[in-house]
């Protein structure tokens, strides 16, 4: 048996090394006769090089002898001058050729033929100025992509200097040249010139004119790259070579030069690889298939043996393991017995421990449903395991499976403290909560090395704390105002006196009317100024008021009137925009007036740089409302506190003891004074007043 196996291998070793032998001589031959073919192709693309070089030279020499004889007989004549050309468009062949001639300032004598080329490339002119430098017997060529130009000089004596151009299209030339050559059934010929310009391509007619050096994604139909083509171009490689296109097919590929005045030509022959190993190719199937056939002969016979041998095998193996079976089978009902008491015994133990846990399990839900806080329980991930009954109310729903970095997100960060272990952050705006304020404690849970195995997060309301200390601070502030305004009232009041008194005795002995209107004007500002210190230093315990009806917008002109020749509304527009339909309100006059003078006079504080105040009159509930829209600032959306506290820019950058007064007193009038934001709108300051103040 053991010999079969050797033979099997042996004869599957022969077989292989016949295959790779057959496939290594197979591309042998093939780059072989590839190697040929494009030789071949070189010696096409040079005929075909030197076709060309000879026909452009056949022309230069025809225009070099059309310009001796115009310059030797001095000839004129349009009809002359076409027998000259039509003589050489004659001999063109499908070459479509043009011919001009110059005089010596480069205008147009006559003109015969057209190659249907392009708009010319250069000015008549400068043919001439070029052919002075060739006078006598010379040509010159001018070229670009489309069109090539063979110029003569016509040489007169006495320096006059013409030129008979001949004008051809270089796709004429590469079609009658190049257009016949075709390499197999796929292979074709194209050509580009010295700096890298296509020339002509029967397969990409579209990309002729474009230069291989200035290339994008359209370049790459046909080739991958322009490797080869550039070592050419530079002169840095062989004049044949191979290249892959983008579908993959191998190509070979000759090159061939000619030199086309000041320029050269580069023709290319190209074919698919495929073609030129066609034959190669289909000469050694036969061989293959028959190698084939005898390695799947050979490999039926040694699957048919080995298939033998296994199943002789298999059956030995099957007796073997049965008496292996039996014996365990026997030790195993053994083990089973042993293995059955053991699982008793510990089932009573797993009984009796699961009763304990029950009853832990039914002290840890009373103490935890008893805590008023929320508990969140995460990994070390802050993936959330679970969470009890309250947080679950706190968050509107439950976020077992979530993550904290998910749920913590839409909130402000009022402050945050650590505590040995424990991260505590306080939270405004959280879960949606607007004006609740909560607080998150973080306690890590240790194991028993000491590594953290997950999170105990405590989420407790503290919303009525934050208010307590809010108003325990707001308190703190009056105090602190109440103080400073009774300072202010006995240090501007004597002063006052005096004033008061100058004022009387001036308006005594004024006779001018203006200026007896602006003492008016001084003097009620200086009984404005001797009430605002009352209401400064009664700030906390303000006389009973003094109520009566009056018409808002009315009060509104008088309060504007009474601050018309302030400097510091010299910057201010105050727009009206009153309501007519306003009702009559019962309320103290005075002291309104007193807030919407305050108030116009914080917008100039403000608005040191000027800006726009609209102020507004309208119906609200069952009251009024009157609107102070600001530009020129920034003032958050919140209620008066926060117009007072730290919230707003602008009231850091200019704190007023008026608005503080006037919120006061509009809250004696059972009135409301609060700042708001509206969408499209300016920010702006409320004042909220019911119809009748004695409510």
């Amino acid at each position: 048996m053991k010999g079969d196996k050797v033979m099997i291998a042996t004869l599957a070793i022969i077989i292989t090394s016949l295959l790779i032998l057959n496939f290594y001589l197979r591309k042998t031959l093939q780059m072989e006769i590839a190697e040929q073919f494009n030789r071949q192709q070189l010696l096409l693309a040079g005929a075909e090089t030197s076709n060309i070089d000879a026909y452009i030279n056949k022309v230069k020499d025809e225009m070099v002898f059309i310009a001796q004889l115009i310059s030797k007989f001095r000839i004129n004549n349009g009809d002359h001058l076409g027998f000259l050309a039509g003589g050489v468009l004659k001999k063109t062949g499908e070459i479509r050729i043009g011919v001009k001639f110059l005089d010596n300032e480069g205008k147009r004598i006559f003109t015969y033929g057209d190659p249907a080329s392009g708009k010319p490339f250069y000015r008549d002119k400068d043919v001439i100025e070029m052919s002075k430098r060739f006078c006598p017997g010379e040509s010159f060529i001018l070229q670009n992509t489309q069109e090539i130009d063979v110029a003569a000089p016509v040489c007169v004596p006495g320096s006059r200097v013409g030129a008979v151009v001949a004008y051809i299209s270089i796709h004429d030339i590469a079609k009658e040249f190049l257009g016949p050559i075709k390499s197999g059934s796929r292979g074709y010929a194209w050509m580009m010139d010295g700096k890298g310009g296509l020339l002509y391509h029967p397969a990409q007619p579209d990309m002729i004119g474009r230069n291989l050096y200035i290339t994008d994604t359209s370049c790459f139909k046909c080739h991958k790259n322009f490797d080869v083509e550039k070592k050419i171009i530079e002169g840095k490689g062989y004049y044949y070579g191979r290249y892959v296109a983008p579908s993959g097919e191998d190509k070979v590929l000759a090159f061939s030069t000619a030199a086309i005045g000041d320029s050269k030509w580069i023709v290319a022959v190209s074919a698919p690889y495929s073609e030129v190993t066609m034959q190669i190719r289909n000469s050694m199937k036969l061989d293959s298939l028959l190698i084939i056939f005898i390695f799947l002969t050979t490999s039926a016979v040694s699957v048919t043996l080995a298939v033998f041998y296994k199943k002789k095998l298999r059956a030995e193996e099957v007796e073997r393991h049965e008496k292996e079976l039996k014996q365990y089978a026997e030790g195993l009902e053994k083990k089973v017995a042993e293995r059955t008491e053991e699982l008793s015994a510990e089932r009573d133990k797993l009984k009796e421990r699961t009763e304990e846990l029950s009853n832990e399990k039914g002290k840890l839900n009373a103490i935890v449903t008893t805590i008023g806080s929320g508990i969140i329980l995460a990994d070390t991930e802050m993936k959330i395991q679970w969470v009890n009954q309250r947080m679950k109310e706190i968050a509107g729903k439950d976020l077992t499976g979530t993550s904290c970095a998910g749920i913590f997100t839409d909130h402000t960060l009022i402050g945050s403290y650590d505590v040995n272990d424990l991260h505590t952050d306080i939270f405004s705006n959280l879960f949606g909560e607007k004006d609740k304020y909560f607080q998150v404690t973080t306690a890590p849970l240790r194991g028993a090395e000491n590594e953290t195995r997950g999170y105990v997060k405590l989420c407790t309301d503290v919303t009525e704390i934050k208010r307590m200390e809010d108003q325990m601070m707001q308190a703190e502030k009056l105090a602190y105002l109440g103080r400073l305004t009774s300072g202010i009232a006995s240090e501007i009041g004597n002063p006052l006196t005096s004033v008061f008194s100058f004022v009387e005795v001036l308006k005594d002995l004024e006779q001018d009317e203006f200026k007896k209107e602006s003492l008016e004007t001084i003097y009620s500002y200086t009984t404005k100024i001797g009430h605002v210190l009352e209401q400064m230093s009664g700030f906390f315990n303000m006389p009973p008021l003094e109520i009566k009806p009056l018409k808002i917008n009315s009060l509104i002109e008088a309060s504007l009137f009474l601050i018309q020749y302030d400097k510091r509304v010299k910057d201010i527009i105050i727009m009206r925009d009153f309501s007519p339909d306003m009702p009559e309100i019962t309320t103290n006059g005075n002291q309104l007036s007193q807030v919407i003078v305050n108030i116009i006079l914080h917008a100039a504080d403000v608005m040191p740089d000027g800006g726009t105040l609209t102020i507004s009159s309208r119906t609200r509930d069952n009251g009024i409302a009157i609107y102070f829209e600001y530009t020129g600032i920034d003032i958050s959306s919140g209620d008066l506190d926060n117009l007072l506290g730290t919230c707003s820019p602008a009231m850091q950058r200019k704190p007023s003891l008026g608005i503080a007064m006037s919120y006061d007193i509009i809250k004696k009038l059972h009135g409301s004074l609060t700042s708001e934001c509206r969408p499209g709108k300016a920010p702006s300051l409320v004042i909220t007043l019911p119809t009748n103040s004695i409510i």
